[in-house]
């Protein structure tokens, strides 16, 4: 769920901690693939999530025994345990959150500074990804009006 509704990748969810980064409005990371900064707004719902944490101290994601999560381990309980319908790796979530943000109606300036992106590549994956599911569902609503 914290990837789904913060967009962070494997390796920055196993890091991301109480201290530096949560804050009361956001959390701040800088990305350790790239090294983008990520300003991402901390929703109703990703507060609630962060609320639910048992531990208030470093890292926030840790295992049943309280100890930090590896990258391996988070990504293979996530592989276990995720449901069956979804067919999507927890790296798809990433992608998924940058859609979500741009079906709200946010810029690809705004996406990009939430995400640590460029624009250009925000404005990449709105094309593939937001512009066809439009296309799909213009095309749905046309041929089932056809009687």
């Amino acid at each position: 769920k914290m990837a789904a509704f913060t967009g962070l990748r494997l390796g920055d969810l196993v890091k991301l901690d109480w201290d530096l980064h949560v804050r009361d409005k956001a959390i701040i990371f800088v990305a350790k693939k790239r090294k983008g900064r990520a300003v991402i707004p901390i929703t109703p719902t990703l507060r609630r999530l962060l609320d639910r944490r048992e531990w208030r101290t470093r890292p926030v994601l840790r295992n049943s025994r309280g100890k930090a999560w590896t990258e391996s381990g988070l990504g293979s309980v996530f592989q276990k345990h995720k449901p069956e319908w979804f067919d999507r790796t927890m790296h798809d979530l990433r992608g998924t959150y940058v859609k979500w943000l741009a079906v709200m109606g946010l810029t690809d300036e705004q996406i990009a500074r939430i995400v640590g992106w460029t624009a250009k590549r925000v404005s990449e994956v709105r094309a593939r990804y937001v512009g066809e599911q439009r296309v799909i569902v213009s095309l749905v609503e046309r041929l089932t009006a056809v009687k």
